[in-house]
């Protein structure tokens, strides 16, 4: 007897993906070209290959609750990501298990731990946690995971990211193409993936404009404590302005880590008579549903949070109904800046 054909041989011979014949065989809701379908069904029948369907129907019916694990549910961006989930497995029959981490490390590792013990198999997880040890090793017992723009170190998984650094740039490049030399950055503590991407291409666009990057502009805040009742981010803008302020406004534009700083910078701004855009230019990022409402409509750098949502749902979904359990995939989306009312020529300028 030859030996049996595997899903890989199938995926060669039709010269498609892993994913694309899991998504065929499994009958997924994940869109596919009729074109390639018809290729996988001919692929199957030439190979006379057989899916283990058992093992298929346990995959299926295994498939009923997915972790969704974020850091902070204040943030009108995770609320928007959490709705776009929820829409994908709602239509799958499958239920969402909400962790709320605020932030702390130890709070992440208990919320995987209790996913782990309800033998939930399939987690969504936007992590606090700088190491990647402990996603390593629920893996390795058989759990499967997509990483909500964040890269961990050692870790090999499914994941969904926004280019930050591009997104940063052109934020800088933005305010740069409009008179200004000096450019701050306000941020939360940059040990986070994407922090340290904004910071790379904040620096990036300052460097290819010929401008000098000063260490000085970069306003990082870390709060030896926190309220979890309370709005980091909101909080972080405003303490961040407090010392911007009391540094004398040393740069004619902020660039905020996201919405909320931005929004809790403006406010403290406007508490102090320092009008925006007239006095400073402050961007954002992410766009959230409030930016555009806030007076001023807030310039931002637009990250998708709803549909971000919905592909790491239908990612994390097809992982766990592949018949190649070592199948990773990676999406990267593009930034877009959506030009608003926050940002304008330096005052000399006008």
């Amino acid at each position: 007897m030859g030996k049996q054909a595997t899903i890989r041989d199938v995926a060669k011979l039709a010269g498609v993906s892993l994913a694309t014949v899991s998504r065929v065989l499994n009958e997924s809701d994940y869109p596919v070209r009729e074109e390639l379908r018809q290729k996988v069904r001919a692929a199957v029948e030439e190979l006379d290959y057989v899916p283990n369907a058992v093992a298929r129907s346990l995959r299926r019916e295994a498939v009923k609750d997915i972790g969704l694990v974020i850091p902070n549910v204040s943030n009108p961006f995770y609320l928007q990501t959490m709705l776009g989930v929820n829409d994908v497995l709602s239509k799958n029959e499958c239920s969402m298990i909400l962790c709320n981490t605020l932030r702390d490390v130890e709070q992440e590792r208990g919320c995987l731990r209790q996913l782990y013990e309800r033998q939930t198999r399939g987690v969504i997880l936007s992590s606090v946690d700088e190491s990647g040890d402990v996603v390593m090793e629920y893996s390795r017992r058989g759990m499967r995971f997509v990483l909500l723009d964040q890269k961990l170190t050692g870790v090999e998984s499914t994941g969904i990211n926004f280019d930050s650094r591009a997104g940063a740039r052109m934020a800088v490049e933005h305010l740069i193409s409009m008179g200004h030399s000096r450019i701050a950055f306000a941020t939360m503590p940059m040990t986070r993936w994407t922090r340290a991407e904004m910071h790379r291409g904040y620096r990036d666009a300052l460097l290819g404009a010929g401008l000098s990057y000063d260490g000085s502009l970069i306003y990082e805040w870390s709060p030896s404590s926190w309220d979890a009742n309370s709005d980091l981010e909101l909080e972080t803008g405003q303490y961040i302005a407090e010392l911007f302020l009391g540094d004398g406004c040393p740069a004619t534009a902020v660039l905020c880590v996201n919405d909320m700083v931005a929004i809790g910078m403006i406010k403290v701004f406007l508490k102090h008579g320092v009008r925006v855009p007239e006095d400073i230019s402050v961007i954002g990022f992410d766009d959230i549903p409030f930016a555009g409402a806030f007076v001023p409509a807030l310039t931002t750098v637009h990250q998708p949070a709803q549909e971000t949502g919905r592909l790491a749902a239908m990612m994390i979904l097809n992982a766990l109904s592949s018949d190649d359990g070592e199948l990773t995939v990676s999406m990267n989306l593009t930034p877009r800046l959506v030009i608003r009312d926050t940002a304008a020529p330096p005052h000399a300028e006008r």
